[in-house]
């Protein structure tokens, strides 16, 4: 089984103005999305989502980009260097997937007399 991951920015917390910085990104609300490579009877393949928010380090006026020209790759390296323990995360969705392909547990209704 080989999943393919991709991610989202969904939005991004701002302090209007900080250190006379304007818009400064303190929070990032975030996605992960995994696809495995599997699909099931009908043809669809199996998923796992997660989402979260993670703070960033405080801005630093000598590296810092302006809110109308950050792009999903910049906001993606600050998640990096977070402590957000990306792999975690993708071992979990890796596990979810393989709990749809491959239950170990079923609920099933009580059968009608």
């Amino acid at each position: 089984m080989a999943n393919t991951y991709s991610s989202t920015i969904n939005a991004l917390d701002t302090y209007p103005t900080q250190d006379s910085l304007a818009d400064v990104v303190y929070n990032i609300h975030w996605g992960l999305t995994a696809e495995s490579d599997q699909a099931d009877a009908d043809g669809n393949t199996y998923t796992a989502s997660s989402i979260g928010t993670q703070t960033v380090a405080a801005a630093d006026a000598d590296d810092y980009t302006a809110f109308e020209d950050l792009t999903q790759e910049v906001v993606e390296a600050w998640l990096e260097a977070s402590d957000l323990d990306v792999e975690a995360i993708k071992e979990s969705l890796d596990s979810q997937i393989e709990e749809k392909i491959t239950p170990t547990s079923v609920t099933r209704q009580l059968p009608t007399a």
